[in-house]
């Protein structure tokens, strides 16, 4: 049985990231494979300034570096008032990855993977925003340059999290390009940015989270507690327009209003919103699989309505610059009146269901072709 090793975006306490890693690993174990997904610690830390290898693509300024270093310690104090519900979150994301996914033993630097000896025969680079060259770390390893020469290399679904590169970086994006055998992306515009650069043969496949069905998603979900039906707000990004929205359709619907936090820091102060704060990656499952209505601007906030049949809305700022991720799915999926922006008139009431024939057709084609990349990459 061949032994895969995947790197990609993992313990960062972000509910998508944890799952679309965890689907990717499922998927191909499905396959026939043995797949163990690389702890690599590195991703989004600060850089290390000793090690050449750690310093990133772009040179961030002294205000973003700042602000990179004091993130984590701002946000742990503003959960400060919740210290007992952020450990039991803590606890459930690691209780998930022990009883669902195959993790390597940790690796705490990029020095130290380059200095690992793997016994993979495949190695692969999955997906979120791996390839984002915004990041304050070097995303070298996320090309695979640390695996052996000879070994082979595949992304699959792997994301640029914006929808341009800068023509100077392209010569080092090629370097790294290069480096892969096969390559999948997440994103149409990940297709357009590779074929700018390099030119290469490039696969366009979903994101891990759809290579599970909503059965299996459904297997691995928690329920919670409260009877009543609700709309649920997951959001990454907060705006007056959501909360105005989430109000309207909750109102007319007759629905609660549930707002799954992003983290233990980031409450909704209004009244008639109920806070979920703790919730693990299969709680996290429950409350999108219960909902009647979603109202998100994450990425797999909108993969999860989908997996679900939900009718939601993507909310997205025009001056974002990865807004792409949802767009080029939800086109592709002839469903572009779902993202809205800050600066629209609310949707009107009889256009807030939706009809979900047409897009699951769509949806399991896409699976099927993401599936057969797979098994071509694979073997």
């Amino acid at each position: 049985m061949n032994k895969v090793g995947i790197i990609t975006i993992l313990n960062v306490n972000n509910y998508g990231a944890e799952l679309q890693a965890f689907a990717l690993q499922h998927a191909i174990n499905k396959l026939g494979f043995d797949a163990e997904i690389l702890n690599y610690a590195y991703y989004k830390t600060t850089v290390h300034k000793k090690s050449k290898r750690s310093q990133p693509i772009i040179k961030q300024t002294y205000k973003s570096q700042l602000k990179e270093f004091l993130f984590p310690y701002i946000e742990n104090f503003k959960a400060l008032p919740y210290w007992f519900k952020k450990k039991k979150r803590d606890r459930k994301f690691q209780e998930f990855h022990n009883k669902n996914t195959r993790i390597s033993e940790v690796i705490r630097s990029i020095d130290e993977l380059y200095r690992k000896k793997f016994n993979y025969d495949i190695y692969m680079v999955g997906s979120d925003q791996v390839w984002n060259p915004n990041s304050n770390t070097n995303i070298e390893p996320y090309f695979l340059l640390f695996a052996p020469p000879k070994a082979k290399k595949v992304s699959y679904a792997s994301s640029f999290g914006v929808d341009s590169i800068k023509k100077k970086y392209h010569p080092i994006f090629k370097k790294f390009i290069d480096n892969l055998d096969e390559i999948a992306v997440r994103e149409v515009s990940g297709v357009r940015i590779i074929k700018q650069i390099c030119n290469r043969k490039i696969d366009w496949v979903l994101d891990p989270t759809f290579l599970l069905k909503k059965s299996e998603w459904s297997e691995l979900s928690e329920k919670h507690n409260l009877k009543e039906k609700y709309l649920l707000i997951y959001v990454l990004t907060d705006s007056e327009y959501i909360t105005n929205l989430a109000k309207k359709i909750a109102k007319e619907k007759g629905l609660n209003i549930v707002r799954l936090c992003k983290n233990a820091s980031k409450v909704d102060k209004e009244s008639d919103v109920i806070n979920i704060i703790d919730a693990g990656p299969s709680e996290f499952l429950g409350w999108f699989h219960e909902a009647s209505f979603v109202i998100t601007t994450s990425f797999h906030g909108l993969c999860f309505s989908l997996n679900f049949n939900l009718p939601f809305y993507v909310v997205l700022k025009k001056e974002k610059q990865n807004n792409s991720r949802q767009t080029n799915l939800l086109e592709y999926l002839d469903i572009p009146d779902r993202y809205i922006y800050t600066d629209s008139t609310m949707p009107e009431i009889d256009t807030w269901e939706m009809d979900y024939k047409k897009v699951n057709l769509k949806i399991d084609y896409k699976r099927e072709m993401s599936f057969k990349f797979l098994v071509k990459s694979l073997n």
